[in-house]
């Protein structure tokens, strides 16, 4: 598969235009998509972790990185969260379709914003909540350290994204079904059958679920948990801060 499969970019700035741009043209038919590759079982994955939010409490102040369309936001509403909701993405075509989901939702924000400088003051909020955006900061450690800086004291970071499976195999077979499913699937959404392969792209620059775990704790993180899904073709890393 490689000669279809462009290098992910390095450098933030680039990283951050290049996912912007494939945001521009996916933002239309992000849901089904994520629904598509996870065989209908994102929105289980996601009410999870929406449910492990609320353990914090119903008034909480969350943010919600990468919120893409607000799936995280309007679950957590759904669920009885009643605490102001902050939700952060670079996308504004993510951000037209968020703030139009949400509306007649108290309570709940949007702003644009990048995940390499997050706007916010020291121990603003309970909890951080992350649908499929981890894989996108370039530099992982300093991430969390931000993450860290504006988490409360015992506030949780939660998130789900694609993950890497131990086994090689296993792993190989992931990569050739995200490949696969994501070639037919942007052939059938727009026409583009290349338009998903920057999921292989990002996977293929991640360090993966385990080792993801290794370095938040490195980062200062406490109560680490990691949750596989799909054999580990997905996960939910919660971590807490001290």
């Amino acid at each position: 598969m490689t000669p279809w499969i462009k290098r992910w970019p390095e450098d933030a700035t680039e990283r951050a235009r290049y996912a912007e741009s494939i945001f521009h043209r996916v933002a239309p038919r992000y849901d089904v998509l994520t629904r598509a590759l996870s065989f209908g079982q994102d929105g289980r994955w996601k009410s999870r972790l929406a449910q492990s939010a609320l353990l914090a409490g119903e008034h909480t102040r969350v943010l919600d990185l990468a919120t893409g369309t607000a799936a995280l936001p309007m679950l957590l509403r759904r669920l009885g969260h009643r605490g102001p909701i902050v939700g952060l993405d670079r996308s504004r075509d993510m951000l037209v379709r968020a703030r139009i989901k949400c509306s007649g939702m108290n309570g709940v924000t949007f702003l644009r914003g990048d995940l390499g400088r997050l706007p916010f003051a020291s121990d603003s909020f309970d909890t951080v909540t992350m649908g499929y955006g981890l894989r996108y900061p370039p530099d992982l450690p300093s991430f969390l350290d931000r993450v860290l800086r504006i988490l409360r004291p015992r506030g949780q970071f939660l998130s789900l994204d694609f993950g890497l499976p131990e086994s090689a195999s296993c792993r190989s077979l992931g990569m050739g079904y995200l490949f696969l499913a994501g070639s037919f699937w942007g052939l059938a959404l727009h026409g583009r059958p290349g338009t998903y392969h920057h999921i292989v792209e990002s996977l293929r620059a991640y360090p993966g679920q385990r080792v993801l775990a290794a370095v938040m704790n490195a980062a200062g993180f406490a109560d680490i948990s990691v949750e596989e899904h799909l054999g580990g073709m997905a996960a939910t890393i919660r971590g807490r801060k001290s």
